[in-house]
């Protein structure tokens, strides 16, 4: 479950923006959730997955017809491709009538993402 940031939640975000490299530094840290915090076209989103506590965070752009994920950044132990995929599903599920794209990183994960929904779709009209 994905739910916007919000300042009360800034210690939990910059925990888990700290596991990007370009983002150790507290003064990059302040400046990125300041960028967020200032722009509308960009927001944060913290992610849950089934439990209590957030599990990690998504950064996402906009424009008219497309969402772009900047980057996820998950706790370790939950750093998995079906974790990934949840987190996908979310934005799809928050942001229907737009375009998922993704970084150079998510690139392929986009595509095997994509490939699995077609595959259970598939899956799906066969047994009606």
């Amino acid at each position: 479950m994905l739910n916007k940031y919000s300042d009360e939640n800034k210690k939990i975000a910059m925990g888990f923006l700290s596991y990007i490299s370009d983002l150790k530094d507290m003064a990059n840290l302040d400046q990125e959730l300041k960028l967020y915090k200032e722009d509308e076209n960009r927001q944060l989103y913290l992610w849950k997955s089934n439990i209590e506590d957030y599990s990690g965070i998504v950064a996402l752009s906009f424009s008219d017809h497309t969402v772009f994920i900047e980057y996820i950044s998950l706790s370790p132990s939950y750093r998995s491709q079906s974790n990934i995929f949840k987190i996908f599903d979310d934005i799809q599920q928050r942001f229907p009538e737009l375009t998922i794209l993704g970084n150079f990183n998510l690139g392929k994960l986009l595509k095997d993402w994509r490939d699995n929904k077609a595959d259970q779709e598939s899956e799906l009209s066969k047994k009606e």
